[in-house]
């Protein structure tokens, strides 16, 4: 079966439809309770700041994980559940009084994560992180191609590797 450039095109744009669907509003997560949904939210701010450009959370990369814990990585969902703890009582021990970890300053939050950031739950959070910033929208982070756009990838169906010298040789049929 053949498909052409169009019937791709309308394949893509009906997915982005569907997906703008399903990051609008509220977002229902499968695997997460809200509250700690927002605790990892709150650390992955930190990885990958919303400032001058779109950081994690203008990129959904809490819907990127939340998937990929109900998903591909539920192998990761006990590491998630621990390290949070670990995490949380780490946070009590050094802002005595603090109730959460979104609750903390950037400056508090920051200093927790240099504290825990040699962990094995710092650095899967770090991976999702950044798979959910760079990766397809299709699968739930990358919002609105925000990750894409910030490194000059240019979304299309197809790629064609760009022709240097060596692959003009090859067409012409020299043999280098």
């Amino acid at each position: 079966m053949n498909i052409t450039r169009r019937e791709w095109a309308l394949a893509t744009a009906c997915w982005a439809e569907i997906l703008r669907a399903q990051t609008g509003g509220d977002p229902k997560f499968a695997w997460f309770e809200p509250a700690m949904a927002s605790e990892i939210e709150a650390i992955v701010e930190q990885i990958i700041p919303d400032n001058e450009t779109p950081g994690a959370k203008r990129a959904g990369v809490i819907n990127f994980i939340d998937r990929a814990l109900a998903g591909f990585d539920q192998d990761k969902q006990e590491l998630y559940k621990t390290g949070l703890r670990e995490t949380q009582a780490k946070r009590a021990e050094m802002f005595v009084g603090s109730t959460s970890i979104a609750g903390l300053s950037g400056d508090q939050q920051i200093a927790l994560l240099k504290a825990i950031e040699k962990t094995d739950f710092f650095a899967q959070v770090r991976t999702h992180a950044v798979l959910g910033f760079l990766g397809s929208p299709a699968h739930g982070g990358n919002r609105d191609m925000v990750g894409w756009k910030l490194i000059g990838l240019d979304h299309q169906m197809s790629y064609q590797p760009p022709f240097g010298y060596y692959d003009a040789e090859a067409a012409r049929g020299g043999s280098k």
